[in-house]
């Protein structure tokens, strides 16, 4: 059986998706789940900052770039949870391949029991792109 996505998505930044999204993953996975928590928000990212790994060799970026494979970007937290980062530095931002997303996507549902993204605040492209991956979609407002 495939894994399920979740997107956490808000029409605004600073209502807590973030923090929905690592809690959600750190519960799951407290029940036994295997659970992925991807930082989708490639502009601002916060996943890697909040479970204090602002810094990776390989995040999400370089991934969808075609630079690394999915494996390679996982980290592991000491909850237990795994992350994939979005890279903070303004030179990695580049523009995401809408096809490279959806294959992370696929790749991820092959090997968690839940994959939950964090994605960008509003309806923008990248949110967009991120929300339509969604098996379920929780919206955050405040």
């Amino acid at each position: 059986m495939a894994g399920k996505i979740f997107v956490i998505t808000s029409g605004k930044g600073g209502t807590g998706k973030t923090t929905s999204a690592i809690n959600l993953g750190a519960a799951l996975n407290f029940f036994g789940e295997e659970v992925i928590v991807v930082d989708g928000n490639l502009t601002t990212p916060n996943v890697g900052l909040h479970l204090g790994a602002p810094v990776v060799p390989i995040s999400l970026g370089h991934v969808l770039s075609g630079g690394s494979g999915v494996e390679d970007a996982i980290y592991e937290h000491e909850s237990g949870i795994k992350i994939i980062p979005t890279s903070l530095s303004i030179k990695d931002l580049k523009k995401f391949n809408r096809k490279n997303l959806l294959n992370v996507a696929n790749k991820l549902r092959s090997i968690s029991d839940y994959t939950i993204f964090d994605s960008a605040a509003g309806l923008g492209e990248e949110a967009l792109s991120i929300i339509n991956l969604a098996d379920e979609l929780i919206v955050v407002t405040n």
